[in-house]
């Protein structure tokens, strides 16, 4: 589990105060040092060539760093829209479930389908917060499927909603294994060096820069290393599609919960309007 995991696990603010701090306390300090230890004179007489150097290498950097928040941007809204997907799929086919003319069928079916959807919010989801899978969730999922497997429709209307149940089951088995294995597609520890390695060599070019002024020095590195920590934190908080503020939440599955909770409260006022009918009926 990648260390930028665990650094989701504090607040988005105080995470990115952190970082922000630490990148401009970290280059205001080295920056206080330097021009306190190398001579002006020496500064002086490269500022051209260091100027137009920084420069250069500011840009690869600055090009580096958009390359990388667009790699993990894209990857975030492709996560968004399979998870979006799945759960257009897991409303259809709860809707496919409901109506289904055979009520024994149906009952028993619907029982499994609401048993899978439950494990979905209270065991997979959590879990993959912390970037775990969730066994009770897959056995419950390939049940669902035995379950289908085992319908029996006697006549064309039935069988061909049951293909229709089936199509819907078997996108919710695509776009689900798509989530399950975005968790994993977090940035390679190895593409961190580069943006850590051109962060140090960003900073230090432009402490050769030759400012009279040693406070303006202080300060505009520090504001270029605090910039550098909001873009490592925007990268990091978007690496993580279902970990932090930005984490993904299953609202397909608990709407289904919502819907099935509005079908029981209309059945009990369906109920208590028959018997008061019943009751007036009986006594005129």
């Amino acid at each position: 589990m990648a260390i930028t995991y665990y650094m989701l696990q504090i607040p988005a603010w105080l995470f990115f105060t952190c970082i922000v701090f630490f990148g401009a306390a970290s280059a205001g300090l080295v920056t206080n040092i330097f021009r306190k230890t190398i001579r002006v004179k020496i500064l002086r007489s490269h500022n051209e060539v260091t100027g137009f150097l920084f420069l250069a290498i500011a840009s690869f950097y600055a090009l580096l760093l958009a390359f990388v928040v667009l790699i993990v941007w894209e990857k975030l809204n492709e996560t968004h829209g399979d998870v979006s997907k799945e759960g257009s799929s897991a409303l259809a086919l709860y809707r496919d479930v409901k109506f289904y003319p055979d009520s024994l069928a149906s009952k028993e079916l619907k029982a499994v389908y609401l048993d899978y959807v439950f494990n979905v919010l209270d065991d997979e989801f959590p879990k993959m917060k912390l970037m775990e899978s969730s066994q009770i969730t897959a056995e419950s999922f390939d049940k669902l499927f035995y379950t289908m497997e085992r319908l029996n429709p006697t006549n064309p209307m039935q069988i061909q909603l049951v293909s229709g149940m089936f199509h819907h089951l078997n996108e919710l088995a695509t776009y689900r294994s798509l989530r399950i294995s975005s968790m994993e597609t977090e940035i390679p520890a190895p593409m961190w060096l580069p943006i850590i390695f051109g962060a140090i060599i960003t900073l230090f070019c432009a402490m050769f820069l030759d400012i009279e002024h040693i406070r303006m020095h202080v300060l505009l590195n520090s504001l270029l290393g605090g910039f550098i920590g909001a873009f490592i934190f925007t990268i990091i908080l978007l690496d993580h599609p279902y970990t932090g503020s930005l984490g993904i939440e299953p609202h397909a599955y608990e709407q289904i919960f919502t819907l099935e909770e509005w079908d029981q409260e209309n059945k009990i006022k369906d109920q208590t309007n028959t018997q008061m009918i019943n009751f007036q009926n009986q006594n005129p």
